[in-house]
Parts: structure tokens; sequence; C-alpha cells
């Protein structure tokens, strides 16, 4: 699982003078919906990873989380999401490995093109590949968590700040 941490920093202090620090709480929320709707348009974007299905699996375990005490979390909540953020194998200082056949079988067979036909990558223009053996040297990162965090946290005090100024309005001086 990936998470990051959100902290309002010093802003419960400038809040402070407001007299309602529910307001770090609403200012660390709109940071954390800022942080995720930067997460989902940088994957449809096509920057990160190619999700198998669109809206599924990894993306749809990206989620946030108030802690109530002025922060939140944003987390990818799927056991691989550090892998495809980070890779694996050479990428992450491993040795490649050597995959081999299953014990009585000769070959490895590996689907090649037009994996993503509903009906099967032979019907789709590919084909098989068999091979003895493979040596394998890990996935490629596909940064898609901690990727563009300039912008992204730009984007976060953009958002936060419009969001007080908002709640400041609507209340008419009552902070609450």
């Amino acid at each position: 699982m990936l998470s990051i941490s959100l902290d309002t920093g010093s802003v419960p202090s400038v809040l402070n003078a407001f007299r309602d620090p529910r307001n770090a709480q609403r200012l660390a929320n709109a940071m954390a919906e800022s942080y995720i709707t930067d997460i989902h348009d940088w994957i449809k974007a096509g920057h990160g990873f190619t999700p198998r299905s669109p809206g599924g699996g990894l993306e749809q375990a990206i989620n946030w989380q108030p802690n109530n005490d002025g922060s939140a979390e944003v987390y990818a909540k799927k056991d691989y999401a550090g892998y495809v953020e980070h890779g694996t194998g050479v990428h992450v200082g491993h040795q490649p490995w050597v995959i081999e056949p299953k014990p009585g079988r000769k070959g490895l067979k590996i689907p090649t093109g037009g994996n993503a036909s509903p009906v099967g990558p032979q019907m789709a223009g590919g084909g098989y590949i068999i091979r003895r053996s493979v040596t394998h040297q890990g996935s490629k990162p596909h940064p898609f968590f901690f990727a563009d965090m300039e912008n992204r946290q730009q984007r976060m005090l953009t958002h936060a700040a419009s969001v007080l100024a908002a709640h400041l309005a609507a209340s008419g001086g009552n902070h609450g």
C-alpha cells in the first residue's frame, strides 16, 4: 500500500486567528481531494500506468480519509501499488531472474500482441512464442502517486485556499 500524509504545516496557527480549528480539517480535506483528482487526471492522460479496465483495480483503490486532527491521508490500497509506482527487479536494485517451465513441461508459451482482445491474443493478430526459459529484468516503474509533485502541491494549495475563501464568504463572518 502506498500512502502520503498531508499536513497543513503552520496553517492551523493562521486559522486560529479565525477561532475555528475546523478550518484546518477543511483545508486538509480540500488538499486531499485535489491530490486524488490530480492522480486520476495523471493516469487518464497516459502519464502513469495503463489500467486494464478504465476506472478499475488500482484506480479505484486510490482514495483519502480525514485524520480529524487537521490532516488527511491519501492512499492507494492495493498490495501491488508500490510495484507499479517504483518498478521491480533491476529497476529497484535486484538481479534479473530466470523463469523456466513448470516440471514436466518443455517450454513457456508466451502470448504476443493483441492481448487486449476479449477473444484472446491468437484472434487479435497476435500469437504465441515458445521459449525454454526467459530472463526477466522486472517491471519498469509507472509513477502515478508521487509523480508531478511540485505541480500537485501548487494545485492543492490553490484548491485549499479557494475552499477556505468560499467557506468564509458563505459563513458571513461566522467562521463555524
